[in-house]
């Protein structure tokens, strides 16, 4: 089809839900809106499910998971490694490090239950007799810790939504019945609270993000037009925000079908800095977002500074900082910010946030392989 042939796409304006609406069909966008409801939901969930004994002091801690799931992982990871005192690893793939085994708290993520690297490390985890707890909406990884015997596995079971809802869309679900769970074990001290700032920190910012709100006063609107027709490249501060800075990534990459990438300080600055000299020329298609939190290390904070003045010639960053008080809620604050920024861009770039077609692509040669 020759260009002068091809239909005129309508230009979408983000202040006019009308440019944009078809190519949201399966309501990606009012998954966003409908978040904090989703995280109070999921705290109820949480706060209902109780371990036995058996469970508590563990040595280690693994989440196994993909996609979302495994990104509420390293977001849990990051949340409690200052309070507890056993390591926590996220394992993405089909097997297991050696030391899993009887003092190893396992927790098996997979939002729709089929997903076939956590299916294997899972078996691998109950054949070495960790303490294993399902989290999932059904599926086979459900149907497996029901048929163990003499001790059937404890399923943290999230709802599975008519219609249903993409993993990435339901983080909340993922993510907070486990900070729950890790309080119950004492893993988590003052779980609940944080819990109810967070709910409050994101409905708060779901009034400045709404699609009701104009551009002008829509931060997350702004960062999506400035993104439009460029490479993201996000950088987060340690710990949390590094975290956080990986979500924002993988939420380009699947809702806005853009490259992404992600980096952290103050690893970036040994490293990634240098390539900003860039011969080339490449660093005219990338724009920069830094998300930073209160309380990052003084001297991340002076590291963030000198290296925005230094990509200044190539760039300038974006600077987003964390809301609130506890290291839950400025994680979640942040994260839902670019949920938001993401979907606008996706609509941008003229996509459905919804369609993941070159996983599917994968997925079914990989069932023909």
């Amino acid at each position: 089809m020759s260009s002068a042939s091809r239909p005129r796409r309508q230009r979408v304006d983000l202040d006019r839900p009308s440019t944009y609406q078809h190519l949201d069909p399966a309501g990606m966008l009012q998954c966003a809106v409908d978040f904090p409801s989703q995280v109070q939901h999921a705290a109820q969930i949480g706060a209902a499910f109780k371990l036995s004994r058996t469970f508590r002091n563990p040595q280690h801690i693994v989440l196994a998971g993909m996609g979302g799931s495994a990104v509420a992982g390293d977001l849990l990871a990051r949340l409690i490694e200052d309070r507890a005192p056993a390591p926590f690893l996220v394992c993405r793939g089909y097997d297991l490090p050696k030391f899993v085994g009887p003092t190893t708290l396992f927790l098996a993520s997979s939002h729709s239950g089929n997903t076939e690297e956590t299916l294997s490390a899972v078996r691998a985890a109950r054949r070495r007799k960790a303490r294993v707890v399902c989290i999932s909406t059904g599926g086979e990884l459900r149907s497996f810790a029901q048929r163990q015997r003499p001790d059937p596995i404890p399923v943290l079971s999230i709802p599975q939504t008519d219609p249903p809802i993409m993993p990435r869309s339901a983080l909340g679900y993922s993510l907070i019945p486990l900070v729950y769970l890790l309080g119950h074990l004492g893993l988590y001290p003052g779980a609940k609270a944080h819990v109810r700032e967070t709910i409050a920190v994101l409905s708060s910012l779901r009034e400045t993000v709404h699609p009701d709100v104009p551009t002008p006063r829509n931060p997350a609107k702004q960062l999506a037009t400035s993104l439009f027709g460029k490479i993201p490249w996000v950088q987060g501060t340690a710990g949390l925000m590094g975290a956080a800075a990986y979500r924002w990534r993988c939420q380009f990459n699947e809702n806005s079908k853009t490259l992404a990438y992600s980096s952290e300080y103050p690893e970036l600055n040994h490293n990634e800095v240098v390539g900003w000299e860039d011969a080339p020329g490449l660093a005219d298609q990338v724009e920069v977002v830094i998300l930073r939190r209160p309380g990052d290390h003084p001297r991340i904070q002076k590291r963030v500074e000198i290296t925005r003045q230094i990509l200044k010639p190539k760039t300038r960053p974006h600077l987003v900082e964390a809301s609130g008080r506890s290291h839950l809620a400025q994680l979640l604050w942040t994260v839902y910010l670019g949920d938001f920024t993401s979907l606008y861009l996706a609509f941008l770039n003229h996509v459905d946030p919804h369609t993941i077609d070159n996983i599917n692509l994968l997925k079914s040669r990989l069932a023909r392989a």
